[in-house]
Order: C-alpha cells, then structure tokens, then sequence
C-alpha cells in the first residue's frame, strides 16, 4: 500500500512538472509572436550597413563634377503653325529647343517679359517667366519674307498667345507700312501695378523702340 502511494506521488509531480514546461514554452511563444516589444536585456538585431550610390546635390552631376550650366529650353511648338498651349502663328516657322539664355539677345531692358535673338535671318522669341526663366516661343521669319508676304494693309498678327511663365497675354505683330515687328505684353502683377502694358517695336536692323514700358 505505502509503495502504491509513493508511486501516485511521482506521477503527480512529473505531471505537474511537464504542465509547468508547457506553460512557459507556450508564454514565450505569445511574447515573440504577439509584437511585444523584447525583454530588457534582450540584444537587438542591427541591420546590415549598405553603402549609398551617389546622387545629385546643389547642381552636381553623379560624378561629382559641376553640373553644365547651360540649360535647354522645353519645346513649346506643336506642328501645323501652332504653338503647343500658347497660340497661333502666322507668318512664321517652328522654333527647336535652345540653351538659354542665348549671347545675342537684341532687347536690352532687364526687366522686359519679351526676348528676341537673331536666328537663321528670322527671330527667335523667348518668354521670360517671373522668375527669370525663359520658355521657347514662335520663331518670326525674315523682314524680308514679312515684307514680300505683307506689302502692305493693316497690321497682320503673327503670334497670338500666352506667356507661360506668367501668365499674361502676348500678341505679335508685323506693321506693313512700317517694316517693323510689333510685339504687345503685360509686366507680370505685382502689389503695386496689374496688367501694366510693355510695348516695342524691332525693325530690320534690330533697333528696338519701347512704346510702353
């Protein structure tokens, strides 16, 4: 009888123990698989360093040289006469994108919204945003070819569109009795002047003449 108690005995422990072990796998288990954040005292795994490539920084290029200052204009021109979103031409050719600013720009005023340079017997228009920067125009053909096509009547306009880097209305004409090119803008807004008007004239000789400026 004692023998049999003894051994009842055992069994109770070794069950009570093997519950025990179960219970501590199954909470270690929760405590991995549950997001909790590690015990104190649990090392952290670090990720593996990588090396970045190199990028871009203030203008230099990836190789680690400055970039070229030289910036090219977007392509304003759509086909068939047409400037792409900003207006009609007539009497003029298509224009490619070009380096910007150009070293033969005619308008001297600083602050003018309107830039002509000379190109291939024509001119090339240039759209000054109020931030500076310049977007490709209509490209206006030769006096002479105006003058053979428009001998003379009223003024015929050639470009009639927007600038796209402020916004305003820019009509050009070319002026038969005159022999000239007449281009007709607005300065951008400020707080203190709205749809101030900029005026000028250019003639075959690129002599330019402010009307209203």
């Amino acid at each position: 009888m004692f023998q049999r108690k003894r051994f009842r005995l055992a069994i109770a422990i070794i069950l009570t123990l093997l519950l025990t072990v179960a219970l501590a796998s199954l909470a270690a288990a929760q405590d991995v698989g549950d997001g909790n954040p590690p015990k104190p005292g649990t090392p952290t795994p670090q990720p593996t360093p990588t090396r970045a490539l190199p990028s871009s920084v203030d203008g230099d290029d990836q190789t680690g040289g400055p970039a070229k200052p030289t910036r090219t204009l977007p392509d304003n021109t759509g086909g068939n006469g047409n400037q792409g979103g900003n207006g009609n031409q007539n009497g003029g050719g298509m224009m490619s994108p070009a380096p910007w600013p150009p070293s033969n720009l005619i308008v001297s005023h600083p602050a003018t919204p309107v830039q002509l340079s000379p190109s291939s017997g024509g001119m090339n228009v240039y759209f000054i945003g109020t931030d500076g920067a310049g977007h490709s125009g209509p490209y206006i053909d030769s006096f002479s070819n105006l003058a053979q096509n428009h001998p003379s009547g009223a003024a015929v306009t050639l470009f009639s569109g927007t600038n796209p880097g402020s916004g305003k209305p820019v009509t050009i004409y070319y002026l038969p009795a005159e022999k000239k090119v007449r281009i007709s803008t607005f300065y951008p807004d400020t707080q203190y002047d709205v749809n101030k008007p900029y005026i000028f004239t250019v003639d075959a000789n690129h002599s330019v003449t402010h009307d209203r400026w």
